[in-house]
């Protein structure tokens, strides 16, 4: 196979970072022949927070642009032996500090079909050029909703594993509790053939009746498109499967405070260790650094906050006893009502558009973008809960909105079935 038939040859603006020349492209092409000469390899793009061997892994930074590993991340390694080549690394918000993409280096990645509009984030250029049919699959990675925004905004599939139940090593980070990589599909059998690819652990066959839970807290105040969108799925989800709405009121009050905390204390350190042979100083200088040297101004402000006023040790040993509640609480909800999984809206509305500052008109009335679209989200990163994300049906030219699935802790091959069994029922594009 030609290397010329892998290269990206007129990347879209804001979506690219790095492609590959035809030298890294045909090394890789090698290196399959070798192994299965008569395999077809499939193109994979890499999010820039995700080591790949000799392309930058810049995490969306202009400073951070010599990060230049030597080896690959564990689950690109994974992709690659198994008929994968990589094809360059996809532009994100800067550092992963945000869901819109809008990186003032790199340019803002925007949604395919409408232009006007942010992929999402953070992982956003991953979503979007699996979205505009350049590669097969996409890695991204999920801290609060990283997969699952971009993948709702650009009507893709996508999927947020357990958190720890991927490997995570060889990937920039902010938090240990929350972070995992993830992928994005234009179908969902490449999901779960991922899945098995990187874990081993096969699917298992359908089990039905299913019983669905919907958290009524949140299916509340959508955009009347997304809601649209979703009652509708809902109508035909409970032709074929048990349907219960649950009160998460309980489990949201122990999520959202402990979402700042952890990040705030985890993302520093993290950082600082990725910054700091990059810049050849101590983390602590490296951190002060990165903080005077990022391009996106909404970026910059949170580290410079970040450093100003540091989370106590105190306040995050708090933040994970709470967490470790909220996983025992969410387990306990499941059993309770004998669910096979949660289903809601993965953002309470469609893709922003770009350029809002940080602020949309949501009901009538001006919101803060971030805790809008991580709304969510957020309670199932804290849970370090399984995501799967659906594109639904909607009329041509209008905007995506995405289903997420989301199911017990490390119950991924389960949730995966569960998934499926949901985008059959509902006679998914």
């Amino acid at each position: 196979m030609a290397a010329s038939n892998y290269l990206v040859t007129n990347p879209t603006d804001g979506v690219w970072i790095q492609v590959a020349n035809e030298y890294q492209i045909q090394k890789q092409l090698d290196a399959l022949a070798a192994r299965n000469p008569a395999h077809t390899p499939r193109s994979l793009a890499v999010k820039a927070y995700i080591g790949v061997d000799g392309l930058s892994r810049s995490a969306g930074c202009q400073a951070l642009f010599f990060d230049l590993p030597d080896a690959d991340a564990p689950v690109v390694a994974a992709l690659k032996n198994a008929g994968h080549v990589v094809v360059g690394m996809t532009n994100m918000h800067e550092l992963a500090f945000g869901i819109t993409s809008e990186n003032a280096a790199y340019g803002p990645v925007r949604l395919p079909g409408h232009p006007d509009r942010s992929a999402g984030g953070s992982s956003g250029g991953s979503a979007a050029a699996v979205a505009e049919g350049t590669v097969d699959i996409a890695l991204g990675t999920d801290t609060g909703g990283s997969v699952s925004i971009p993948a709702s905004h650009c009507g893709v599939y996508g999927f947020r594993p357990s958190t720890g139940r991927w490997p995570t090593a060889e990937i920039t980070g902010l938090s240990w509790t929350r972070d995992t990589p993830g992928i994005f599909a234009r179908t969902f059998e490449d999901i779960t053939d991922i899945d098995t690819l990187i874990t081993g652990q096969p699917q298992p066959t359908s089990a039905t009746p299913l019983r669905i839970g919907v958290p009524k807290q949140l299916h509340q105040a959508l955009d009347p498109h997304t809601k649209r969108a979703v009652d509708d799925a809902l109508c035909q989800l409970e032709n074929h499967a048990t349907v219960i709405e649950v009160d998460y009121r309980a489990l949201l009050e122990l999520t959202n405070p402990v979402e700042a905390p952890i990040v705030w204390w985890e993302a520093p350190r993290l950082l600082a260790a990725t910054a700091a042979p990059v810049f050849d100083t101590t983390p602590d200088d490296a951190l002060e650094q990165l903080a005077e040297e990022v391009d996106s101004p909404d970026v910059a402000d949170a580290l410079a906050a970040a450093l100003a006023d540091p989370v106590t040790a105190a306040d995050y040993a708090t933040a994970q006893q709470d967490v470790v509640t909220a996983r025992n609480l969410y387990a306990a909800l499941l059993v309770q009502h004998n669910l096979d999984a949660l289903v809601f809206p993965a953002t309470p509305a469609p893709a922003p558009v770009i350029g809002s500052q940080g602020v949309v008109t949501h009901l009538g009335q001006p919101t803060a973008v971030f805790p809008l679209y991580t709304r969510n989200t957020v309670q199932g990163t804290v849970l370090g809960a399984p995501m799967a994300t659906l594109p639904l049906p909607v009329a041509t030219g209008e905007l995506p909105v995405g289903l997420t699935v989301q199911g017990a802790r490390f119950a991924d091959p389960q949730l995966l079935t569960t998934a499926q069994h949901l985008q059959s029922v509902l006679n998914f594009s």
